[in-house]
């Protein structure tokens, strides 16, 4: 027994040199590129104090500018934070293939007046892909036409669809795509990378050992997964939200990221504000996530709440649910900021909001944004009705209108011919807010389209959809027969639904395991008809079933609740409720 142990002991130290003989010497300096060659010439000054990092260790400019770090074996990105004042001449990173080999890598920076109002563009959830490349291009080109001075973009993951399950050659491809397009944004752009972003990773064709699988391909095009930039007093700080063990995606904060995270927050001052960068959100309550393994890759969170403790977190902003949604994390806000491809990925939002982008404007470190549409020349963001909501006698209208002028003077709103003049007012440096009445008790129950109409500087601007109105006030209707109501089922349920069409109960007249129909006579249906699906009580079951696809098969037609997106879905706690109008005709929303 004692001579095996010593000879463990042996294997150690020996594996041990072997590292060491590996380790590399990673050495240059960062400076002030006077001529903007991207060079360190004579007369050229070097910058101290700098953050040089490879994501684990970390190294600082000298008086000189000059740094060195020892790296193990095996690729790394080696990356600067520029100091307050300054911003990346050329490439703020460099990619290196060993790092057991000595090299030499510089970065050059340039001064940059940093006073005044900083924005910046938030868009995430890209996906981009070839048959979206013109609407992409029309996402560029708002960014590019913001009358701001808009200083940087970040891109918070999911940039393109889908390398985690594409082969390396297309992974490879797609990510060409996504730097090829983003060569007209004006504004500098900064990406973090997100579940999608894993090259091959869930592949079940690959073997696991292709170069550049997982995220190594991704640092190889983009840069680190985690690192910081400065503005002025800013401290941006990208992490990375996806665990990836061996060939499973994992949603949560990575070990490695905290730890580089924690390390860097270490030495940022108490009155310097911070905004964290990540794609996946940092708190499990969020509606829609799909929680994986969640004690298992939530943990870090909560290191990385420690490390904040007494720090100035002013924002974070993340992506993944395609949807825009406010919370605090930390103690301050925690956004996420809709989808810059909700035109042509996922489960499209109904009706179109502005749910692409999102404008910041840090001043003095208060915050504000706006959310934009990159298809409307001005963006209309209603929030009251919720397009969701169901609108009932006197209604309240709310919202608020990009306005970066304070050129808006008017907006007028209608349903079904009722209408109303709205009160508006100035919200910050960014957006003009409106409130209204607009009295729809005159309403038959029905789908009817709202208006908002903004006027300003001899312009107007318009956005619409529809809304259900629902004053219990039935239309005249008479079926031309009976109909056929079908939904799904996404889940476990202890027994069948109890399922009524305007308060009548309905027997399923077919199931599967996900699908379920039921006959409606015609005697039963309305214009607008009240689907009630209820859950049976299911006390073994820890996971509520979600319901989606509510949908009525009429007389050559396939209607559904005009307020939810097809693939929508809804939790079946206690009770779903859909309004399904037989009556109203547009191909555009019915099939969105």
């Amino acid at each position: 027994m004692m001579r095996t142990r010593r000879w463990m002991v042996g294997l150690a130290a020996g594996l041990f040199a072997v590292t060491a003989a590996f380790a590399g010497t990673i050495s240059g300096r960062v400076f002030l590129d006077a001529n903007g060659n991207g060079a360190f010439d004579a007369g050229e000054k070097g910058i101290a104090g700098c953050v040089v990092s490879d994501e684990r260790a970390f190294a600082r400019s000298d008086s000189e500018g000059c740094y060195q770090l020892t790296l193990p074996s095996g690729p790394a990105v080696m990356f600067v934070v520029n100091a307050s004042g300054t911003w990346p001449a050329a490439r703020w990173w460099s990619y290196v293939a060993d790092g057991s080999a000595d090299a030499k890598v510089d970065f050059p920076l340039r001064a940059q007046d940093q006073n005044g109002p900083l924005y910046f563009v938030h868009g995430t959830d890209v996906h981009l892909q070839t048959n979206a490349v013109s609407m992409y291009r029309c996402y560029v080109e708002h960014v590019n036409a913001l009358p701001v001075p808009v200083k940087f973009v970040v891109h918070t993951g999911d940039l393109v669809i889908d390398s985690s399950m594409a082969t390396m050659e297309r992974a490879r491809e797609l990510f060409s795509l996504y730097e090829n397009e983003n060569k007209a944004l004006k504004p500098s752009l900064r990406n973090v990378m997100g579940n999608h972003d894993n090259a091959g990773a869930v592949n079940p064709k690959l073997k696991g050992d292709e170069e550049g699988i997982g995220k190594t391909l991704y640092r190889q095009r983009f840069g680190p997964a985690t690192y910081a930039f400065r503005y002025g007093p800013y401290h941006f700080i990208s992490l990375d939200g996806t665990t990836l063990s061996g060939r499973t995606l994992a949603y949560g904060l990575t070990r490695e990221s905290a730890d580089w995270a924690i390390r860097y927050l270490a030495e940022v001052k108490r009155d310097e504000p911070i905004i964290l960068m990540i794609h996946e959100p940092m708190f499990p309550e969020v509606a829609g996530v799909r929680q994986r393994d969640t004690p298992k890759t939530r943990p870090h969170e909560g290191r990385l709440l420690a490390a904040l403790k007494g720090k100035r977190l002013l924002l974070t902003i993340a992506g993944h649910t395609h949807t825009r949604l406010e919370s605090i994390w930390g103690g301050a806000p925690h956004r996420l900021g809709g989808a810059v491809s909700y035109a042509w990925h996922g489960v499209q939002p109904f009706p179109p909001a502005p749910v692409g982008y999102a404008l910041y404007r840090l001043s003095d470190s208060q915050v504000e944004h706006v959310s934009l549409d990159w298809a409307e020349e001005r963006s209309i963001d209603v929030t009251t009705p919720a397009f969701t909501g169901v609108v009932r006698g006197r209604q309240k209208i709310g919202g608020t209108v990009a306005d970066f002028n304070g050129e808006i003077s008017a907006v007028d709103c209608a349903i079904g011919g009722q209408t109303a003049s709205a009160k508006v007012s100035r919200q910050g440096n960014l957006a003009t807010a409106f409130e209204a009445v607009l009295d729809t008790s005159k309403l038959a129950d029905g789908a009817y389209e709202f208006v908002a109409t903004a006027s300003g500087g001899g312009k107007q601007w318009t956005e619409r959809y529809p809304v259900m109105v629902v004053n219990g006030k039935p239309a005249e209707f008479t079926a031309a027969g009976g109909a056929k109501l079908s939904f799904r089922v996404d889940g476990k349920l202890a027994a069948p639904p109890q399922v009524t069409c305007n308060g009548r109960p309905l027997a399923i007249a077919a199931s599967t395991t996900t699908e379920i129909r039921c006959d409606v006579p015609a005697d039963q249906l309305r214009r607008v008809n009240e689907i009630v699906i209820r859950a049976s009580p299911s006390p073994g079951l820890k996971k509520a079933a979600t319901i989606r696809s509510v949908s009525l098969d009429y007389n050559g037609k396939h209607c559904r609740d005009i307020r939810y997106a097809p693939g929508a879905r809804r939790q079946l706690t206690s009770s779903v409720v859909s309004y399904i109008d037989l009556v109203f005709d547009d191909p555009v929303v019915l099939t969105k």
